[in-house]
């Protein structure tokens, strides 16, 4: 027996019924039709090796990272298996036994190293001048070629980050509140732009935004590659900076951010918002904004926000068919998985491009201007969707179509 796995309890395994209504939602098993792909194949293993009839080996260990953590099996199970909670305590004995794969011991290293990531964004920067740049119609990316994998979009990381120091952004509207916000790591170094613009439109809604320097990585990718020890070496530099500032509460633009803040952050001392979230609370403001110019939008759905957070999915739609100008277009399977699934890209890239693909497809079945999202990752993943199929729709977040109807 794997006397690590005894930290997952048994009540919790024995609640999968096997009956398979995770295979309808899974977007892995979707793609591949393995078992070991979906939720209930991945618990039988588990269940086999903690009562000794199987083996916790590196097969093993890669298969639990098979996984977008997409939650729509959990949405879906009727006997409320916690799914999340399962995995990713059978990553973290996986990782405890074997160590990190390399792809994700990488990322994790440079998420937890200022210098060093530093030292990524400079190779970027360098990138992009290097390679054929990206003709994406996101912010600046850098297009090039991955060995197994075929074309790459990644952001060009801007050199400083947007929290380089502490920052009092005051609202000159009525005064709401005092917000702290937190733009975790691609929305500091890469989308410096729309942390600007949701600084920008929280101002226009009237909170006071304060911006500290001293908070690093949230810890989801440790946490979610099962790197349990560096998640909470990162929670308790976060959490001694957050609850020491006077605020009213704490709001991000990053739905993995958001998630694992309201999840895994019980030592908070000031609740936690989506941005999103505070958009909703102040539609009757937003409905007297107005685009500039005729505009066609769609949305997807961020893993984190429709099921992580439970945030009402016809929340955006409210929203954006809320603002003059602006024509809001449903898309098919809105809620579904884009690939991306943090290290789950990177160590099965393969499949991970089959449900870009199907996510890309959707898009542009819309014929949107923009399909508008809450996620970097996913922002990041769309939009080389987009550039594959040499589309021009934009893949922005919410607050970059907000801030051009102020």
């Amino acid at each position: 027996m794997d006397k690590k796995f005894l930290q997952i309890k048994q009540e919790w395994l024995d609640r999968c019924v096997r009956c398979g209504s995770c295979r309808n939602v899974c977007p892995v098993f979707n793609e591949t039709k393995e078992e070991p792909s979906v939720s209930r194949g991945k618990i039988s293993l588990i269940d086999m090796i903690q009562k000794g009839y199987g083996k916790l080996d590196k097969e093993a260990a890669l298969l639990f990272k098979k996984c977008t953590t997409c939650l729509r099996c959990q949405e879906i199970c009727a006997m409320d298996v916690p799914y999340e909670e399962i995995i990713l305590k059978a990553r973290e004995a996986a990782t405890e036994k074997f160590g990190l794969f390399p792809q994700e011991k990488l990322v994790t290293t440079l998420l937890k190293n200022e210098k060093l990531f530093d030292s990524a964004g400079s190779f970027s920067r360098l990138s992009y001048l290097l390679f054929r740049p990206s003709n994406s119609p996101q912010n600046v990316v850098s297009k090039f070629s991955v060995l197994g994998k075929g074309t790459a979009v990644i952001p060009a990381i801007k050199e400083g980050k947007f929290n380089y120091k502490d920052k009092l952004f005051p609202s000159k509207s009525e005064k709401k509140g005092k917000l702290i916000y937190f733009p975790g790591c691609m929305f500091s170094r890469a989308y410096v732009k729309t942390s600007k613009n949701i600084v920008k439109v929280l101002n226009h809604l009237g909170y006071d935004v304060f911006v500290p320097s001293q908070i690093v990585c949230c810890g989801a990718p440790s946490l979610h590659a099962g790197d349990r020890k560096g998640f909470e070496e990162l929670k308790k530099k976060n959490v001694e900076v957050l609850n020491d500032i006077e605020a009213d509460g704490i709001v991000t633009g990053c739905a993995t951010c958001c998630h694992n803040l309201k999840h895994n952050y019980g030592e908070l001392n000031k609740p936690v918002f989506q941005f999103l979230e505070i958009v909703a609370e102040n539609i009757d403001i937003i409905k007297n904004w107005r685009a500039k110019k005729p505009l066609k939008v769609t949305w997807h759905h961020p893993c984190h926000i429709v099921r992580g957070q439970n945030i009402p999915k016809d929340t955006p739609k409210k929203i954006f068919e809320s603002i003059n100008g602006i024509m809001y277009v449903e898309m098919e399977e809105s809620d579904n998985c884009c690939g991306m699934g943090g290290s789950f890209k990177m160590l099965h890239p393969a499949v991970s491009d089959r449900i870009q693909k199907r996510k890309t497809l959707n898009i542009i079945a819309t014929s949107a201007d923009n399909v508008i999202t809450e996620c970097p990752g996913c922002i990041m993943n769309i939009a080389e969707g987009l550039e594959k199929a040499k589309s021009n729709i934009s893949c922005k977040h919410t607050a970059d179509i907000l801030v051009e109807c102020l």
